[in-house]
């Protein structure tokens, strides 16, 4: 049982699913308030070939607990690391449309705290030291539309693409999307999609708040809330794994330069997934628990309250 409970937390954390899977899909828009005037349509508009450097800090707490029906029953958890990534963005094409084409490079990761298990958190180690040098692009429209996001092994490295998929996978955090309508302080809308995130697709609800704009900084609170229904994770001739149902919520306050690419904020998150595990002959039930802490700013800007 333990050994499936340590298998659990290294897949959830390092895997985070296929790189080609669909990221977003379905999504769709609604203003619910347009706010106060003076009103306007707020677009980004990052200046080309000028790199910037970016913090990302992920403090994360994750707990598993599982049940073998006749045998025994178990729990795990990781402790609380801290996980450091320092990176360079740059947009590196504007298409006639607006559209940047955006590049990043991971130049330092590291893990920075933690408890738990030393065999769960060498894992982890691994999986973070394989990250300096990858690199990622995207597409970002001008409302901030993130399409085509991919993250690239180093060359040479011998890693495998999935490995990347979960700071991919944290790129759409570091965000705003705008609504078309021209809106003011106090404007509210809303926008929802099919989300994969850690290899699980998820119904995500998120719904902006514009609390303050101060020439080209846009200051939004985010309130996301995602459901995921059953499916299948993994399936192989004597084993499999099914998500049986997944719940999130997680609150998100960013300043986001209209100018530029990195914005500075901090996301806090929870999240709940239910399993199904069979292994050879036996079968277990399994929980997975998680509370993250996301900061994000520019390399060398003052410290975030809250932040890791």
């Amino acid at each position: 049982m333990r050994g499936w409970l340590g298998a659990l937390l290294v897949v959830t954390f390092a895997c985070g699913g296929s790189p080609s899977s669909p990221r977003v899909a379905k999504r769709t828009f609604a203003l619910l308030e347009a706010g106060a005037e003076p009103r306007q349509r707020l677009r980004y508009a990052p200046v080309l070939h000028v790199p910037e450097r970016m913090e990302m800090r992920l403090k994360f707490h994750v707990a598993a607990a599982a049940t073998n029906p006749g045998l025994t029953a178990g729990r795990w958890s990781t402790g609380d690391p801290a996980v450091r990534f320092a990176g360079r963005v740059e947009v590196t094409a504007i298409t006639p449309d607006g559209e940047a084409m955006v590049t990043y490079v991971v130049e330092d990761a590291s893990l920075l705290e933690g408890g738990g298990d030393p065999a769960v958190r060498r894992s982890i180690e691994a999986e973070i030291a394989a990250l300096k040098g990858c690199r990622g692009s995207w597409r970002m429209s001008p409302l901030g539309t993130l399409s085509e996001i991919v993250f690239d092994a180093p060359r040479g490295s011998g890693s495998t693409p999935t490995r990347f998929a979960f700071v991919r996978d944290m790129i759409p955090d570091t965000s705003v999307v705008f609504p078309e309508a021209e809106i003011g302080v106090g404007a509210t809308w809303q926008a929802t999609s099919r989300h994969a995130w850690s290899g699980v697709m998820w119904d995500r609800e998120a719904t902006y708040r514009l609390r303050e704009l101060a020439g080209s900084v846009a200051t939004v609170e985010v309130d996301v809330v995602m459901r995921a229904p059953p499916q299948s994770l993994s399936v192989e001739p004597n084993a499999s794994t099914r998500l049986t149902s997944g719940t999130s919520h997680t609150s998100v306050k960013l300043s986001v330069p209209l100018q530029g690419l990195v914005a500075t904020g901090t996301s806090r998150g929870t999240f709940e997934t239910n399993f199904a595990i069979v292994r050879g002959g036996q079968r277990a039930a399994a929980t997975l628990q998680s509370e993250t802490l996301l900061s994000v700013k520019p390399l060398g800007a003052p410290e975030t309250s809250g932040a890791p």
